[in-house]
């Protein structure tokens, strides 16, 4: 595609004393061994202080960073473009960051390689597939090897009013491959994302 401009009591219950019942002949017997049998001065047993419970170590709600395939093994900010599954993913060394993004992409190219970041663009125009259109956050990467246009992510064609060249909920569909001339477009949320990430002279790695 060419372009133009540019996270997530112990409770003790109280002691109750034996009921001796009715009919009970001995039972003053009974309580003078008893008053024998426990001088008045012994002290009450002592209740057996409760045990606290070990603490339990608490579940972290950080996610495993993954490595992903693609991602340089070096520390820095890069992005990933896997045309055959239409997928992209940014990456902070070799770990991904954040969800896969879904992507539309042409058929043949860019080629698999490495490049550097070397233009971002808020706003600019094309006129490649016949129609003018708007292409938001605009990252270049590369250049086409048919035309030499610029070759970058950028938010899903738009006409002037706003109205997209592709239905957005088509991004990632492998039966829309092809429809961009070499651009990687992405949902306009995910344009934003990859604006924000990637500087000037940051890689993006094309697996396939």
């Amino acid at each position: 595609m060419a372009l133009v401009a540019a996270v997530l009591s112990g409770c003790s219950s109280a002691g109750r004393s034996a009921d001796p019942g009715p009919g009970r002949a001995d039972s003053a017997t009974a309580a003078t061994v008893a008053t024998a049998a426990v001088p008045p001065t012994a002290p009450p047993p002592s209740a057996a202080a409760p045990t606290a419970a070990a603490p339990t170590a608490a579940a972290s709600t950080v996610p495993a960073r993954l490595v992903a395939a693609g991602c340089p093994s070096e520390p820095g900010h890069a992005a990933v473009i896997d045309r055959a599954r239409q997928r992209a993913w940014l990456c902070d060394g070799p770990y991904r960051e954040g969800e896969e993004l879904p992507i539309t992409t042409a058929i043949s190219q860019p080629d698999p390689g490495t490049y550097p970041v070397f233009a971002k663009q808020l706003l600019t125009t094309s006129t490649f597939g016949g129609h003018f259109s708007y292409l938001d956050r605009f990252v270049a990467f590369t250049r086409g090897w048919r035309t030499g246009a610029r070759i970058a992510f950028h938010a899903v064609p738009r006409s002037a009013k706003g109205v997209p060249f592709q239905p957005l909920d088509t991004l990632g569909d492998l039966n829309r491959k092809g429809e961009s001339s070499g651009c990687i477009r992405v949902l306009p949320d995910d344009a934003v994302r990859i604006w924000d990430w990637l500087a000037i002279g940051d890689r993006v790695v094309v697996i396939s």
